[in-house]
C-alpha cells in the first residue's frame, strides 16, 4: 500500500474535503426529510379538517366529509410511501414513532369528540385545532431537526 498519497494532503485539503463531506451530508439528510415533513404537514391539516367537519355536520353532508378525509388520507399515505421508496430512514426512527404517536392520541380524540359529542362546535373546534396544532409542531420540529 502506498502510503504517499495520504501524506500529500494538507490541512487547507483535508479540511476542504471535510467540508464538502458535510455539505453532501446535509443534503442528503434534507432530501430524506422533506417528503416527512410534508406529510406530516398534509395528514395535520387534512385530519383536523376532516374531524371538524365531520363534528359539524349531519346526513349525506357527513358521509361526503367521511368518505373525503378517508380517501385523502390513503392518497397522502400512498404518495407518502412512493416519495420515500428507498429512502426509509427516519420510519424507523424514535422520532418518527413521537410523531404519529402524538397524531393518533390527538386524532383520537378529535373522532371521539365526532362520536360522543356531535354537533359541539366549541369540542370538535379544540379537538381539531389540537390535531392540526401536533402536526404542525411536530413538522417544524422535523423541518429543524
Amino acid at each position: 500500500m502506498d502510503d504517499t498519497a495520504t501524506s500529500s494532503i494538507g490541512p487547507t485539503e483535508a479540511r476542504a474535503l471535510l467540508e464538502h463531506a458535510d455539505r453532501t451530508s446535509r443534503r442528503a439528510h434534507d432530501a430524506v426529510r422533506w417528503p416527512y415533513v410534508g406529510f406530516i404537514t398534509a395528514l395535520g391539516v387534512s385530519t383536523a379538517l376532516g374531524t371538524l367537519a365531520m363534528g359539524l355536520t349531519t346526513g349525506t353532508a357527513f358521509a361526503a366529509v367521511y368518505v373525503g378525509t378517508l380517501a385523502t388520507v390513503f392518497a397522502l399515505m400512498l404518495c407518502f410511501l412512493i416519495a420515500i421508496r428507498g429512502r426509509s430512514a427516519f420510519a424507523r426512527s424514535r422520532r418518527w414513532t413521537v410523531y404519529m404517536a402524538s397524531w393518533t392520541v390527538t386524532y383520537c380524540a378529535a373522532i371521539a369528540v365526532v362520536a360522543w359529542v356531535h354537533g359541539s362546535v366549541l369540542w370538535s373546534g379544540i379537538t381539531s385545532g389540537l390535531v392540526l396544532v401536533v402536526a404542525l409542531a411536530c413538522a417544524a420540529w422535523e423541518s429543524r431537526s
